[in-house]
Protein backbone atom coordinates (compact mmCIF):
# COMPACT_ATOMS: atom_id res chain seq x y z
CA UNK A 1 0.00 0.00 0.00
CA UNK A 2 2.83 2.57 0.73
CA UNK A 3 4.19 2.09 -2.48
CA UNK A 4 1.27 2.33 -4.60
CA UNK A 5 0.27 5.50 -2.21
CA UNK A 6 3.78 7.04 -3.06
CA UNK A 7 3.12 6.29 -6.90
CA UNK A 8 -0.13 7.57 -7.54
CA UNK A 9 1.19 10.82 -5.08
CA UNK A 10 4.10 11.65 -7.53
CA UNK A 11 1.91 10.59 -10.99
CA UNK A 12 -0.50 13.50 -9.82
CA UNK A 13 1.29 16.18 -8.13
CA UNK A 14 -0.21 19.50 -8.73
CA UNK A 15 0.08 19.58 -12.54
CA UNK A 16 -1.97 16.37 -13.73
CA UNK A 17 -1.43 13.29 -15.65
CA UNK A 18 -4.07 12.22 -17.99
CA UNK A 19 -4.16 7.91 -18.63
CA UNK A 20 -6.73 5.78 -19.76
CA UNK A 21 -9.28 4.48 -17.66
CA UNK A 22 -8.30 1.34 -19.85
CA UNK A 23 -9.98 -2.30 -19.54
CA UNK A 24 -13.30 -3.56 -20.09
CA UNK A 25 -16.62 -2.42 -19.38
CA UNK A 26 -20.33 -2.23 -20.14
CA UNK A 27 -23.22 0.50 -19.18
CA UNK A 28 -24.21 3.37 -20.93
CA UNK A 29 -20.82 4.95 -20.90
CA UNK A 30 -18.80 1.97 -22.17
CA UNK A 31 -18.25 3.36 -25.91
CA UNK A 32 -17.79 7.07 -24.51
CA UNK A 33 -14.26 8.56 -25.63
CA UNK A 34 -12.73 11.75 -24.42
CA UNK A 35 -11.39 12.77 -20.96
CA UNK A 36 -12.98 13.53 -17.33
CA UNK A 37 -11.26 15.92 -15.29
CA UNK A 38 -11.21 15.44 -11.12
CA UNK A 39 -9.51 18.07 -9.41
CA UNK A 40 -8.54 17.53 -5.82
CA UNK A 41 -8.28 20.01 -3.27
CA UNK A 42 -5.08 19.35 -1.56
CA UNK A 43 -2.58 16.96 -0.43
CA UNK A 44 -2.55 17.25 3.30
CA UNK A 45 -5.24 14.53 3.87
CA UNK A 46 -3.89 11.20 2.32
CA UNK A 47 -6.68 9.58 1.11
CA UNK A 48 -7.28 12.00 -1.85
CA UNK A 49 -3.75 10.95 -3.91
CA UNK A 50 -3.44 7.57 -2.36
CA UNK A 51 -7.35 6.28 -2.10
CA UNK A 52 -9.99 8.57 -3.80
CA UNK A 53 -8.14 9.19 -7.51
CA UNK A 54 -7.27 5.62 -7.91
CA UNK A 55 -10.21 4.09 -6.76
CA UNK A 56 -12.14 6.45 -9.07
CA UNK A 57 -9.93 5.15 -12.13
CA UNK A 58 -10.42 1.85 -10.97
CA UNK A 59 -14.07 2.39 -11.23
CA UNK A 60 -14.04 4.45 -14.37
CA UNK A 61 -11.87 1.54 -16.14
CA UNK A 62 -15.38 -0.47 -15.54
CA UNK A 63 -17.95 1.53 -16.27
CA UNK A 64 -16.40 3.79 -19.11
CA UNK A 65 -13.12 2.06 -20.58
CA UNK A 66 -13.09 4.40 -23.54
CA UNK A 67 -12.86 7.78 -21.18
CA UNK A 68 -9.37 8.81 -19.70
CA UNK A 69 -8.95 10.57 -16.71
CA UNK A 70 -7.13 13.48 -15.98
CA UNK A 71 -6.26 14.01 -11.89
CA UNK A 72 -4.87 17.58 -10.85
CA UNK A 73 -4.53 18.94 -7.28
CA UNK A 74 -5.22 22.21 -6.15
CA UNK A 75 -2.83 22.48 -3.06
CA UNK A 76 -5.61 24.57 -1.00
CA UNK A 77 -5.32 26.93 -3.43
CA UNK A 78 -9.25 28.12 -4.79
CA UNK A 79 -7.48 30.07 -7.91
CA UNK A 80 -5.54 27.06 -8.67
CA UNK A 81 -8.41 25.27 -8.62
CA UNK A 82 -10.63 28.00 -10.34
CA UNK A 83 -7.91 27.94 -13.12
CA UNK A 84 -7.58 24.01 -13.59
CA UNK A 85 -11.34 23.70 -13.77
CA UNK A 86 -11.42 26.54 -17.03
CA UNK A 87 -8.69 24.96 -18.48
CA UNK A 88 -10.36 21.29 -18.11
CA UNK A 89 -13.11 22.94 -19.76
CA UNK A 90 -11.95 24.91 -22.51
CA UNK A 91 -10.03 21.99 -23.72
CA UNK A 92 -13.09 19.85 -24.07
CA UNK A 93 -13.15 17.83 -20.26
CA UNK A 94 -16.50 15.96 -20.53
CA UNK A 95 -17.27 16.05 -17.21
CA UNK A 96 -15.73 17.90 -14.14
CA UNK A 97 -15.34 15.57 -10.82
CA UNK A 98 -14.40 18.31 -8.16
CA UNK A 99 -13.71 17.99 -4.66
CA UNK A 100 -13.94 21.58 -3.95
CA UNK A 101 -11.39 23.97 -1.57
CA UNK A 102 -14.08 26.09 -1.09
CA UNK A 103 -17.67 25.31 -1.36
CA UNK A 104 -18.73 28.41 -1.50
CA UNK A 105 -15.75 30.03 -4.42
CA UNK A 106 -16.67 26.91 -6.40
CA UNK A 107 -20.03 27.78 -7.32
CA UNK A 108 -18.04 29.66 -9.75
CA UNK A 109 -16.41 26.48 -11.24
CA UNK A 110 -20.21 25.60 -11.98
CA UNK A 111 -21.15 28.45 -13.42
CA UNK A 112 -18.53 28.93 -15.77
CA UNK A 113 -18.37 25.26 -17.13
CA UNK A 114 -21.97 25.43 -16.87
CA UNK A 115 -21.88 27.97 -20.00
CA UNK A 116 -19.52 25.48 -21.97
CA UNK A 117 -22.22 22.61 -21.07
CA UNK A 118 -19.39 20.86 -19.17
CA UNK A 119 -21.22 19.06 -15.99
CA UNK A 120 -19.85 19.44 -12.67
CA UNK A 121 -19.94 16.44 -10.33
CA UNK A 122 -19.39 16.99 -6.82
CA UNK A 123 -17.35 14.72 -4.67
CA UNK A 124 -17.00 14.52 -0.86
CA UNK A 125 -17.71 18.46 -0.39
CA UNK A 126 -21.02 19.71 -1.63
CA UNK A 127 -20.75 22.84 -4.09
CA UNK A 128 -23.09 25.07 -2.84
CA UNK A 129 -25.13 27.87 -4.77
CA UNK A 130 -25.09 26.52 -8.04
CA UNK A 131 -26.45 24.15 -10.69
CA UNK A 132 -24.45 20.96 -9.68
CA UNK A 133 -25.06 17.91 -11.52
CA UNK A 134 -24.42 15.20 -9.20
CA UNK A 135 -23.10 14.92 -5.25
CA UNK A 136 -20.99 12.07 -4.00
CA UNK A 137 -20.27 11.78 -0.44
CA UNK A 138 -21.38 10.27 2.92
CA UNK A 139 -23.63 12.16 5.76
CA UNK A 140 -21.70 14.33 7.29
CA UNK A 141 -24.00 14.61 10.39
CA UNK A 142 -24.30 11.12 10.37
CA UNK A 143 -20.38 10.39 10.65
CA UNK A 144 -20.76 13.57 13.75
CA UNK A 145 -23.25 11.29 15.76
CA UNK A 146 -21.41 7.69 15.70
CA UNK A 147 -18.15 9.81 16.52
CA UNK A 148 -19.80 11.52 19.41
CA UNK A 149 -21.64 8.69 20.69
CA UNK A 150 -18.45 6.71 20.84
CA UNK A 151 -16.96 9.23 22.41
CA UNK A 152 -19.79 9.53 24.69
CA UNK A 153 -20.09 5.99 25.45
CA UNK A 154 -16.38 5.75 26.21
CA UNK A 155 -16.26 8.37 28.71
CA UNK A 156 -17.54 9.16 32.31
CA UNK A 157 -20.06 11.13 34.23
CA UNK A 158 -18.20 14.24 35.12
CA UNK A 159 -15.30 13.60 32.53
CA UNK A 160 -13.37 16.55 30.76
CA UNK A 161 -13.18 16.92 26.48
CA UNK A 162 -11.45 18.84 24.25
CA UNK A 163 -12.87 19.01 20.41
CA UNK A 164 -10.73 19.43 17.33
CA UNK A 165 -13.10 20.46 14.78
CA UNK A 166 -11.53 20.48 10.78
CA UNK A 167 -11.59 23.24 8.68
CA UNK A 168 -14.12 26.34 9.36
CA UNK A 169 -13.89 26.58 5.23
CA UNK A 170 -15.04 22.78 4.74
CA UNK A 171 -19.04 22.50 5.51
CA UNK A 172 -18.46 18.68 5.51
CA UNK A 173 -16.32 19.87 9.14
CA UNK A 174 -19.33 21.83 9.96
CA UNK A 175 -21.85 18.89 8.98
CA UNK A 176 -19.31 16.56 11.30
CA UNK A 177 -19.78 19.26 14.02
CA UNK A 178 -23.66 19.23 13.86
CA UNK A 179 -23.74 15.29 14.33
CA UNK A 180 -21.42 15.30 17.52
CA UNK A 181 -22.72 18.07 19.28
CA UNK A 182 -26.02 16.55 18.71
CA UNK A 183 -24.90 13.54 20.93
CA UNK A 184 -22.36 15.89 23.03
CA UNK A 185 -24.22 19.38 23.84
CA UNK A 186 -26.66 17.63 26.16
CA UNK A 187 -24.19 15.95 28.15
CA UNK A 188 -22.45 19.43 28.51
CA UNK A 189 -25.65 21.04 29.41
CA UNK A 190 -26.76 19.02 31.96
CA UNK A 191 -23.09 18.99 33.48
CA UNK A 192 -22.64 15.05 32.67
CA UNK A 193 -19.46 15.79 30.71
CA UNK A 194 -17.44 19.02 30.78
CA UNK A 195 -16.01 21.26 27.54
CA UNK A 196 -12.60 22.59 28.11
CA UNK A 197 -11.32 23.27 24.42
CA UNK A 198 -13.36 23.64 21.00
CA UNK A 199 -11.26 24.89 18.35
CA UNK A 200 -11.02 25.07 14.55
CA UNK A 201 -8.35 23.77 12.52
CA UNK A 202 -7.86 25.44 9.60
CA UNK A 203 -6.88 23.72 6.64
CA UNK A 204 -7.14 20.14 8.84
CA UNK A 205 -3.43 20.43 8.73
CA UNK A 206 -1.85 18.29 11.74
CA UNK A 207 1.08 20.36 12.96
CA UNK A 208 -1.71 22.90 13.83
CA UNK A 209 -3.93 20.19 15.48
CA UNK A 210 -0.72 18.91 17.19
CA UNK A 211 -0.60 22.94 18.94
CA UNK A 212 -3.94 22.96 19.46
CA UNK A 213 -4.00 20.25 21.68
CA UNK A 214 -0.44 20.36 23.04
CA UNK A 215 -1.77 24.22 24.18
CA UNK A 216 -5.39 22.32 25.56
CA UNK A 217 -2.88 20.17 27.88
CA UNK A 218 -1.01 23.10 28.89
CA UNK A 219 -4.26 25.15 30.09
CA UNK A 220 -5.59 21.80 31.78
CA UNK A 221 -2.91 21.17 33.38
CA UNK A 222 -3.21 17.70 31.55
CA UNK A 223 -6.62 17.25 32.87
CA UNK A 224 -8.80 16.02 29.91
CA UNK A 225 -9.99 12.83 29.60
CA UNK A 226 -11.59 12.62 26.12
CA UNK A 227 -11.13 14.15 22.49
CA UNK A 228 -13.18 14.54 19.67
CA UNK A 229 -11.11 14.67 16.55
CA UNK A 230 -12.81 15.28 13.62
CA UNK A 231 -10.49 12.67 11.42
CA UNK A 232 -7.46 10.35 11.32
CA UNK A 233 -4.87 12.71 10.47
CA UNK A 234 -5.64 15.34 13.31
CA UNK A 235 -6.25 12.25 15.83
CA UNK A 236 -2.54 11.16 14.88
CA UNK A 237 -1.22 14.98 15.61
CA UNK A 238 -3.04 15.14 18.85
CA UNK A 239 -2.00 11.63 19.91
CA UNK A 240 1.96 12.79 19.44
CA UNK A 241 1.23 15.60 22.11
CA UNK A 242 -0.72 12.94 24.27
CA UNK A 243 1.76 10.93 23.81
CA UNK A 244 5.10 13.47 25.20
CA UNK A 245 2.92 13.69 28.31
CA UNK A 246 2.77 9.67 28.81
CA UNK A 247 -0.99 10.16 28.20
CA UNK A 248 -1.36 7.87 24.93
CA UNK A 249 -3.79 5.47 25.37
CA UNK A 250 -5.48 6.37 28.64
CA UNK A 251 -7.63 9.03 26.70
CA UNK A 252 -10.20 7.90 24.47
CA UNK A 253 -9.97 10.08 21.19
CA UNK A 254 -12.00 9.52 17.67
CA UNK A 255 -11.15 9.94 14.47
CA UNK A 256 -12.41 9.76 10.51
CA UNK A 257 -11.62 7.97 6.98
CA UNK A 258 -9.77 4.60 8.30
CA UNK A 259 -6.60 5.40 7.66
CA UNK A 260 -3.48 2.84 7.91
CA UNK A 261 -1.67 5.41 10.72
CA UNK A 262 -5.46 5.22 12.37
CA UNK A 263 -5.57 1.66 11.80
CA UNK A 264 -2.53 1.01 13.66
CA UNK A 265 -3.19 3.75 16.58
CA UNK A 266 -6.57 1.33 16.73
CA UNK A 267 -4.37 -1.73 17.11
CA UNK A 268 -1.69 -0.23 19.50
CA UNK A 269 -4.62 1.22 22.21
CA UNK A 270 -3.43 4.78 20.85
CA UNK A 271 -6.31 5.27 19.07
CA UNK A 272 -9.85 4.59 19.99
CA UNK A 273 -12.17 4.69 16.64
CA UNK A 274 -12.37 5.91 13.04
CA UNK A 275 -15.40 6.47 11.38
CA UNK A 276 -15.28 5.20 8.11
CA UNK A 277 -17.02 4.96 4.70
CA UNK A 278 -15.73 2.92 1.47
CA UNK A 279 -13.85 5.49 -0.48
CA UNK A 280 -14.12 2.27 -2.54
CA UNK A 281 -17.66 2.42 -3.27
CA UNK A 282 -18.00 5.86 -3.17
CA UNK A 283 -15.66 6.26 -6.08
CA UNK A 284 -17.33 3.86 -8.00
CA UNK A 285 -20.97 5.58 -7.55
CA UNK A 286 -19.12 8.51 -8.71
CA UNK A 287 -17.54 6.77 -11.67
CA UNK A 288 -21.31 5.67 -12.31
CA UNK A 289 -22.37 8.91 -12.39
CA UNK A 290 -19.35 10.38 -14.72
CA UNK A 291 -20.27 7.45 -17.30
CA UNK A 292 -23.69 8.72 -17.67
CA UNK A 293 -23.01 12.35 -17.98
CA UNK A 294 -20.32 11.65 -20.30
CA UNK A 295 -22.22 9.58 -22.50
CA UNK A 296 -25.03 12.29 -22.29
CA UNK A 297 -27.47 10.63 -20.09
CA UNK A 298 -29.03 11.48 -16.77
CA UNK A 299 -27.80 10.64 -13.80
CA UNK A 300 -28.74 7.22 -12.87
CA UNK A 301 -31.37 6.64 -10.60
CA UNK A 302 -30.08 3.44 -9.32
CA UNK A 303 -27.18 5.13 -7.96
CA UNK A 304 -28.99 8.24 -6.30
CA UNK A 305 -31.87 5.90 -5.11
CA UNK A 306 -33.82 8.99 -5.37
CA UNK A 307 -31.82 11.01 -2.59
CA UNK A 308 -30.88 14.48 -3.05
CA UNK A 309 -29.53 17.62 -1.06
CA UNK A 310 -30.52 21.16 -1.42
CA UNK A 311 -27.05 23.30 -1.88
CA UNK A 312 -28.63 26.04 -1.66
CA UNK A 313 -29.60 26.94 -5.57
CA UNK A 314 -31.42 23.72 -6.34
CA UNK A 315 -31.86 20.14 -4.98
CA UNK A 316 -28.98 18.18 -6.27
CA UNK A 317 -29.15 14.34 -6.77
CA UNK A 318 -27.10 12.38 -3.81
CA UNK A 319 -25.45 8.72 -4.05
CA UNK A 320 -24.71 8.17 -0.55
CA UNK A 321 -22.05 6.40 0.90
CA UNK A 322 -22.68 5.28 4.87
CA UNK A 323 -20.33 5.18 7.55
CA UNK A 324 -19.86 2.99 10.26
CA UNK A 325 -17.45 2.56 13.25
CA UNK A 326 -14.20 0.99 12.75
CA UNK A 327 -12.62 -0.35 16.37
CA UNK A 328 -10.61 -2.80 17.22
CA UNK A 329 -12.77 -5.61 16.72
CA UNK A 330 -13.12 -4.89 12.78
CA UNK A 331 -10.24 -3.60 11.32
CA UNK A 332 -10.03 -5.99 8.71
CA UNK A 333 -12.89 -4.30 7.49
CA UNK A 334 -10.89 -1.41 5.56
CA UNK A 335 -8.15 -3.76 4.69
CA UNK A 336 -10.65 -6.23 3.17
CA UNK A 337 -12.17 -2.83 1.18
CA UNK A 338 -8.36 -2.32 -0.05
CA UNK A 339 -7.96 0.93 1.47
CA UNK A 340 -5.51 -0.09 3.76
CA UNK A 341 -2.31 -2.99 3.51
CA UNK A 342 -2.05 -5.61 6.29
CA UNK A 343 1.45 -5.69 6.65
CA UNK A 344 1.31 -1.43 7.47
CA UNK A 345 -1.41 -1.41 9.45
CA UNK A 346 0.23 -4.36 11.94
CA UNK A 347 3.60 -2.63 12.13
CA UNK A 348 4.77 -2.60 15.54
CA UNK A 349 1.69 -4.17 16.63
CA UNK A 350 1.66 -7.41 19.16
CA UNK A 351 0.77 -10.55 17.11
CA UNK A 352 -2.85 -12.08 17.94
CA UNK A 353 -3.56 -8.33 18.25
CA UNK A 354 -6.46 -7.70 15.05
CA UNK A 355 -5.59 -9.24 11.99
CA UNK A 356 -1.94 -9.23 12.92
Amino acid sequence: MAAAVALATGLIACGGNEEPAGGGGQGGGGKTEGTVTFLLPENVVARWEGQDAPFFKEALRKHAPGLKVQVQNALNDQSKQQSQAETAAARGTKVLIVTAVDQKGAARIVTTAKQQDVPVVAYDRLILDSPVAAYVSVDGVKIGEIQGKWLADNTERGDKLAIINGSPTDDNAHLFRKGYMRVLDPLFKSREREKVADEWTRGWEPDRAQREMEQILTRTNNDVQGVLSANDGMAAAAISALRAQRLAGEVPITGLDGTPQALNLILRGQQGMSAYRSLREQADKAAQIVAALAAGEPVPQKVTEGNSKNNGATDVPWAQVKPQVIDKENVEVVIEDGAADEAEVCKGVDAGVGPC
